[in-house]
């Protein structure tokens, strides 16, 4: 704990609470803007102890004195919780922690104490101090302790308490590093929650189990207020005469849209026309990261502290110049007289500079977006079909302007515009954590966009299929003949690298092995995982191995049709293998069905899943016991043959199933237990697949449902994107809307008739 006061400058003065609640509101904008929340919700607070998050805990504490019913991001706030994390690369670190845990405590913060168990990572027998990333590590496995925390305790906002001579330094070290003016922003005031890609409700997911709930924490449904505002504005846009004449006269023939990947394949026609897909939920929500202390220096941190008397700790490694890149910038900018260019106001102002050009740039984007044609986005497949517009440059009436040099510049510049656009269409599909550069899109650039060539560069690529950022893609022909649709999909798997896949754990033994398949109980939803970065599933079974989902593979394709196929007299004649093929064909052409999540069992389920039964009979299991400790004892002795003898005798003496069968209900009988484990271990020992279902196409075999559920959302996608996805263009016209309005008249007459859909 500090006790000499630092010298400060002396127009350093302390925080008030007012300023800290605008530098707060500036940057938590509502999420959820349609939300109705009136629940008073806690945010979590990342503390080290220092002077920095030690004024964010005692600001964080006057939120409520201040304003009871202020809101961050979507909620009013309560009592903070402040996280604490021990590191244990330090001796006294467990002590400095508990210090800081009892100095929350006295600001009436909820303290909680975490611990980074290294030999969970690296093992016991090695040292963190060790690693030559150890700076990087710690950081993944401090966030993912606040991940987790956030999502047991349903918290949305996690703030840190970054402030202005932090982004000063990170601003110094990319610079150092050669980074663009994309990372001289510096640290963004808010973002996801890094390191927690795969941790369902705290990285971009959450929403849709929170909408389930029976109390949500984000409330959508409109009151009485938003319901009259829909009616009058309905009531605005639609002419009932007018509709009921075209109600009368009918709807045309071509109100269903994407129509042309019906005969996409060639092999599709003539075929069953495939039947209408429910699409997937789309994940939102997850833990976002605020850093509402960016306009605030250091030294007004430390005489917030002072002046309130909040006590704080310092950590004597900050202070070692060659133990961090960071450290080594801040000794360099205390302990010398840096240019003036490189000096704190010059650089805070360039980063300002940066993040206004790339606000300018984006804005650009978005207005291009606009003129982007979305013609379907299929969840259930991961694929995107879309139409680019063409570029036409502005002319410019200045004579310097259509220079070459000139030129070149805007040229420049539109292929920067249009790298944007198709790294906001890549996030649709792609698998990958990390985007791709714009600056790595240029063939893909020219090929799509060949307006944007340079008079010298020679002609356009001619379209073909292209693969990038894990993404496919793949021209397709356009009904006018006179531009080119283009279907984004998931990239085929590589030969040489590992297939993602993700394993969901069987019924325990123990809680089998005396009961009946009619009798075994589930264990409650599966803990939800991502899978191929795209996919979050999670699974309710009471099956006796493990479900593996891992990508459909084409070596499954003719047993699980052919088990369609025999299984068709049982649902009445309804051909599922004409239906998975046509499936297939129009939703995931070519080789993109070879990108779908596919349910494997771990063993041969058939039995199982046609007459219910996977125990052999307990004779059986008897005697496959007894020869098992026969075949052991004569392996351990001489006259092996003799053993095998007497083996063949008591295999032939009756066995009393009613004495075994109240054994089995007494659970005494430990020698039927051990034999029915071994011989569930020798059919796991095969290592067989069996391909069980499809799920985001939901065509599985017969009777699974009795057996496993499965729940599949896509993740997070731009509302922008979806708003182009719902209604192709960013607006939609008088007429659009009445035909939008006939559609559902339509759809709703049809169904009180018993149709389940509308005919495509």
């Amino acid at each position: 704990m500090t006790t000499i006061p630092p010298v400060l400058h002396r127009s350093a003065r302390a925080i008030t609470p007012t300023e800290f609640l605008e530098a707060l509101q500036a940057i938590c904008v509502p999420r959820f803007p349609l939300a109705r929340a009136r629940t008073h919700r806690p945010i979590a607070l990342a503390v080290s102890g220092g002077v920095d998050s030690m004024a964010l805990a005692y600001l964080c504490t006057k939120i409520r004195p201040t304003d009871e019913w202020f809101k961050v991001a979507d909620h009013p706030v309560s009592n903070p919780f402040g996280l604490v994390v021990d590191h244990g690369l330090r001796e006294g670190s467990a002590e400095e922690a508990n210090n800081v845990v009892f100095a929350l405590q006295k600001l009436g913060v909820k303290p909680v104490g975490m611990r980074i168990r290294w030999h969970e990572t690296i093992g016991k027998d090695a040292s963190p101090n060790d690693l030559p990333n150890l700076e990087t590590v710690a950081r993944y496995l401090r966030y993912r302790k606040l991940g987790l925390f956030c999502r047991v305790n349903l918290i949305a906002t996690l703030l840190t308490a970054h402030h202005e001579d932090d982004q000063y330094e990170t601003v110094m070290m990319r610079l150092l590093s050669g980074h663009g003016y994309r990372g001289l922003q510096g640290m963004r005031p808010a973002t996801d929650i890094p390191e927690c890609y795969d941790l369902h409700g705290a990285y971009q997911s959450g929403f849709i189990d929170d909408q389930r709930r029976e109390n949500p924490l984000y409330n959508l449904t409109p009151n009485v207020k938003g319901r009259d505002w829909l009616k009058r504005d309905l009531k605005d846009e639609i002419d009932p005469a007018i509709i009921a004449q075209e109600v009368e006269a009918g709807l045309r023939a071509d109100v269903t849209t994407a129509s042309y990947l019906d005969d996409y394949d060639a092999i599709a026609k003539g075929n069953k026309r495939a039947p209408h897909l429910v699409p997937l939920e789309l994940e939102d929500g997850g833990v976002m990261v605020y850093r509402p202390l960016l306009r605030f220096s250091k030294d007004r941190l430390i005489a917030t502290c002072l002046e309130n008397g909040i006590p704080w700790f310092e950590d004597h490694t900050n202070a070692d110049q060659t133990l961090t890149m960071r450290n080594a910038v801040r000794y360099m900018h205390k302990n010398h007289t840096l240019p003036v260019a490189l000096q704190k106001p010059s650089i805070l102002r360039l980063s300002e500079r940066c993040r206004a050009k790339v606000a300018s740039v984006e804005a650009e984007a978005d207005r291009f977006l606009g003129r982007v044609l979305i013609h379907e986005f299929g969840p259930n497949a991961g694929t995107v079909v879309v139409t680019l517009p063409r570029f036409s440059l502005p002319t410019v009436p200045r004579k310097s302007a259509s220079s070459s040099a000139s030129r070149q510049r805007r040229i420049d510049h539109y292929r920067h515009i249009a790298a944007l656009v198709l790294r906001k269409l890549l996030s649709m599909v792609t698998p990958e954590r990390e985007l791709s550069q714009p600056a790595q899109l240029t063939h893909l650039v020219s090929m799509l966009f060949p307006s944007l060539l340079a008079p010298l560069t020679g002609p356009p690529p001619p379209p073909k299929p292209y693969v990038i950022c894990g993404v496919h893609f793949t021209p397709l022909p356009s009904p006018d003949y006179q531009s080119i649709r283009w279907l984004l999909s998931r990239a085929p798997h590589v030969s040489n690298v590992p297939r993602p896949s993700v394993t969901f754990a069987s019924v325990p033994f123990t809680k089998r092995f005396a009961k009946p398949p009619s009798a075994w109980k589930t264990l409650g939803w599966t803990q939800t995982k991502l899978f191929d970065g795209r996919y979050w599933v999670r699974m309710l079974h009471r099956l006796p191995c493990n479900l593996l989902v891992a990508p459909f593979e084409a070596e499954y394709y003719k047993p699980f049709r052919e088990a369609l196929a025999e299984d068709q007299e049982e649902e009445g004649g309804y051909r599922k293998d004409k239906e998975l093929a046509a499936v297939l064909r129009r939703y995931a052409p070519g080789k993109t069905r070879y990108t779908l999540p596919a349910i494997y069992a771990t063993i041969n389920l058939t039995g199982l899943l046609r007459r219910g039964e996977w125990w052999p009979t307990d004779s059986e299991v008897l005697n496959l016991a007894q020869d098992k400790t026969q075949a052991a004892a004569a392996g351990g002795g001489d006259g092996g043959g003799g053993g095998g003898g007497g083996g063949e005798t008591k295999q032939d003496e009756p066995v009393d199933e009613v004495e075994i069968i109240g054994r089995i209900r007494g659970k005494g009988l430990s020698g039927l237990a051990a034999a029915r484990m071994d011989w569930e271990w020798e059919l796991k020992d095969r290592g067989e697949l069996q391909l069980l279902a499809l799920p985001t196409l939901g065509i599985g075999l017969s009777r699974l449902h009795e057996w496993l559920r499965w729940d599949v959302r896509y993740r997070k996608v731009d509302v922008e994107l979806l708003r182009l996805t719902k209604f192709g263009r960013r607006r939609i016209g008088r007429g659009e809307l009445r035909r939008r309005v006939r559609l559902l008249y339509h759809w709703t007459r049809r169904e009180k008739k018993g149709v389940a859909g509308l005919r495509r």
